[in-house]
């Protein structure tokens, strides 16, 4: 992520997890081809990858699954959009010019 965010690799990392369920895999089939297959996206990991790219592009509501109850994680990602908040404030105030000597 942070070779990607210094633009030293073009290629995003992955952060999808996959899993398949009553079959082995990896084999020479697909994924789209499993009787089951489960995406999991950490919105932790998400975020900050949006963030980076400047991508972020979904609202605070916009999660579309939570099982959990509040926890570590969920205030881990609050302060995720609290920083881009920040970050995005920052990047709207005027640079400072250099200092006079």
């Amino acid at each position: 992520l942070i070779r990607f965010q210094k633009g030293q690799t073009t290629t995003p990392p992955p952060f999808e997890i996959f899993f398949c369920f009553g079959e082995e895999w990896p084999d020479q089939k697909p994924k789209e081809k499993k009787l089951i297959t489960v995406q999991v996206v950490p919105v932790a990991a998400r975020l900050l990858l949006e963030m980076f790219s400047g991508e972020l592009s979904w609202s605070a509501d916009s999660i579309p699954l939570q099982i959990s109850h509040p926890d570590l994680k969920d205030k881990m990602v609050e302060q995720f959009k609290e920083l881009h908040q920040l970050w995005q404030n920052q990047q709207r105030l005027p640079q400072p010019g250099p200092a006079p000597w």
